[in-house]
């Protein structure tokens, strides 16, 4: 569908329909391996959060909030049961002792790849299932919803679109 084809309806079908989609894989995701012990009994959020500490490092429990972006009672309920299973620990910030930090731990770490490997090998039980043409289309489809999800501006895909297109215009000249 080409910017000058697409019409609100269209869109507005296709967000729903991802919505859907989207909603229910996660839901499937969330409940993780029940066989994984810590790692199957994480939420996503819990997940989310652990992620954001393996990337930023110790991180002031307001930042993290923001990062988040929950609220940071919300957070420190997490941190609370994260910090309780030995996942996370907190500490006093050196530069401005009233503040904490809270950082990941090496038992956080393997938990968290363990998590992350049991719900990728779920995904991946589940896309062996589909055709290959099925398997195709969601290649296709995942260079534009990373860029969706990383922020980049709607134009970058219509100018790798273009691009790629004129590259295999150029092929088929070649032939």
């Amino acid at each position: 569908m080409a910017d000058s084809e697409s019409t609100a309806p269209e869109v507005t079908e296709l967000a729903e329909g991802l919505h859907r989609a989207l909603s229910k894989l996660f839901s499937i995701l969330r409940r993780g391996d029940p066989n994984g012990a810590v790692a199957g009994e994480l939420t996503l959020a819990q997940l989310s959060i652990l992620v954001t500490l393996l990337d930023r490092g110790p991180i002031r429990m307001t930042d993290l909030a923001a990062h988040e972006r929950v609220r940071t009672p919300t957070t420190t309920v997490a941190i609370r049961r994260l910090e309780k299973i030995g996942l996370v620990k907190r500490s006093r910030d050196p530069s401005d002792l009233r503040a904490v930090l809270v950082d990941i731990t090496p038992q956080g770490r393997a938990v968290h790849a363990e998590s992350l490997a049991n719900r990728h090998a779920a995904l991946a039980a589940m896309l062996s299932q589909l055709p290959h043409s099925d398997l195709d289309t969601l290649m296709k489809a995942l260079a534009p919803l990373e860029r969706l999800a990383s922020g980049e501006p709607a134009n970058a895909a219509t100018d790798d679109a273009r691009e790629q297109a004129l590259k295999a215009t150029d092929r088929q000249a070649d032939w």
